[in-house]
């Protein structure tokens, strides 16, 4: 199946999109100890469970949604605040922020492979009976991604000028 440059560049621009959230998640490297583990405010989640969390949407694309994203396909997304839950909890076993940040960035890249690999903004499938494209799968997870960095830069702000 030709794909047509419009196609492509939507392609592009949207991966791309994705993709440079991984400078930004490099340029953590280096944040005091106390400042990673620190609850971004009262009753949220520390730097450590929100990477964590990120890390865990990215695996679970890359492993369960991704791969079934096919003509007429009708996947379901998980019990969102379980797979919350199991991703803060599995933040406690990073005693690295470097560590947390390495895996990141690996299931990052692998899932970035696997979109390059097997998108088609012409394939059409449900997502919890709600019509998808890859372009709008992907969008969401961009916007994730941009609603969590703000909160993190929002944090580290406060810190950078006491």
């Amino acid at each position: 199946m030709a794909i047509n440059n419009n196609e492509t560049l939507n392609h592009n621009n949207t991966l791309n999109q994705f993709r440079d959230f991984l400078p930004w998640v490099e340029e953590l490297r280096g944040i005091d100890d106390e400042l990673w583990l620190k609850p971004i405010a009262s009753g949220k989640w520390a730097i450590r469970e929100i990477l964590t969390h990120i890390m865990s949407w990215d695996k679970n694309s890359l492993e369960v949604m991704v791969p079934n994203m096919v003509e007429g396909a009708s996947l379901f997304f998980v019990d969102i605040q379980k797979h919350n839950d199991d991703a803060a909890i599995f933040a406690q076993s990073y005693t690295s922020l470097n560590s947390l940040l390495d895996d990141l960035v690996k299931a990052r890249l692998q899932l970035l492979e696997l979109l390059e690999e097997k998108y088609n903004e012409s394939t059409k499938f449900k997502i919890d009976n709600d019509e998808f494209t890859f372009h709008k799968f992907v969008h969401i997870f961009i916007h994730h991604d941009e609603h969590h960095k703000a909160q993190i830069v929002d944090f580290l702000d406060v810190y950078k000028n006491k």
